[in-house]
């Protein structure tokens, strides 16, 4: 923990600073000491030992912006640290609360929101950190950097239904198409019964004649047989999507205190979406434990709608980092 931290006379003499009992000041000055190099402070006794602090000057700071809703552990975040700090590359030391960081986004005054949908966003604060946590570029250029690269990266891997490729999903849902049409084929009966009259064929001349006919019986129905094939395959996909969508809605409800109903269109489609490219229902949910485990920790995410959003944004990103983390353990 760093001995020395800064607090900028911009916030110190705001009147949303100045206005504030004694001891919600005092209690600032302490938490923005003992913070960690991101702005989290994890543990409160003592500091409450030491301005003689109760809830209500947390309460307070809440009001007025000046700390995030702590999580439910009592994590509690700085809004304006990086307007106040700067901490070298070469000493700086990223919070241990990354779960908790993942769900933070800096805006262009440098401070932390929860809110995504704030116009004068720079980026996730994950992505900050990760380029260096820059307060020299402007703030419009960082943000269309991170716009670019995030284009970029949708591409390559889906992160929301609206982000995500239609020649991906496309070629997504060819490919399974293929896969369950050639399974279909081994297991159709006329198949099964052109193998059979194989095997007799070198035994009788009468079962030869009937392999004969069924031949060319199979050739002339081949174009109406494909088109058959083709459509109960496409209903089999659809049947057994929805199907699989219901099962996560229930899985999701199942571990959730939310009631999230089914019909919700949007986490519907990117459950389906995740289920076209490839992932099994059992990493899918992964990727709602993962969600859920931080929501659990941020009272604003305990009402549905709000929870709901959170799996819109975030499910495709988790469930891919959980597949990852799986695949180097193994």
């Amino acid at each position: 923990m760093a001995e020395r931290r800064m607090i900028s006379r911009k916030i110190a003499e705001d009147d949303r600073f100045v206005d504030m009992h004694p001891v919600s000041k005092l209690l600032y000055f302490y938490l923005v000491l003992n913070a960690d190099d991101d702005g989290f402070v994890g543990s409160v006794k003592m500091i409450n030992f030491l301005t003689d602090a109760d809830q209500s000057n947390y309460d307070e700071l809440l009001e007025n912006n000046l700390i995030l809703e702590p999580t439910k552990n009592g994590v509690y975040v700085i809004t304006d640290w990086y307007a106040q700090n700067k901490i070298e590359p070469k000493i700086y030391k990223a919070t241990e609360y990354l779960s908790v960081r993942a769900l933070l986004f800096i805006k262009t005054n440098f401070a932390y929101t929860t809110n995504p949908d704030e116009k004068d966003i720079i980026s996730p604060v994950d992505y900050w950190v990760k380029q260096g946590r820059d307060k020299k570029t402007p703030p419009e250029i960082q943000a269309q950097q991170y716009l670019e690269q995030f284009q970029e990266t949708s591409k390559k891997v889906p992160r929301s239904v609206e982000e995500t490729s239609k020649k991906v999903l496309a070629q997504n849902r060819l490919d399974k198409n293929r896969l369950d049409k050639s399974r279909l084929e081994q297991n159709r009966p006329d198949q099964t019964k052109k193998e059979k009259i194989n095997i007799d064929k070198d035994n009788s001349t009468s079962t030869s004649s009937i392999y004969n006919n069924a031949t060319t019986e199979n050739k002339g129905n081949s174009r109406e047989k494909d088109g058959v094939d083709s459509g109960v395959n496409n209903q089999l996909d659809t049947n057994n999507n929805q199907d699989t969508v219901s099962s996560l809605f229930n899985y999701l409800n199942g571990i959730s205190t939310t009631d999230i109903p089914k019909d919700n269109k949007r986490l519907a489609n990117v459950f389906d979406m995740l289920i076209h490219n490839g992932y099994e229902i059992e990493d899918i949910q992964l990727g709602i434990n993962n969600i859920m485990n931080v929501a659990n920790q941020m009272p604003q995410y305990q009402d549905k709608q709000s929870l709901a959003k959170l799996l819109i944004q975030h499910l495709p990103e988790y469930t891919k980092q959980t597949l990852e983390r799986s695949s180097s353990n193994d």
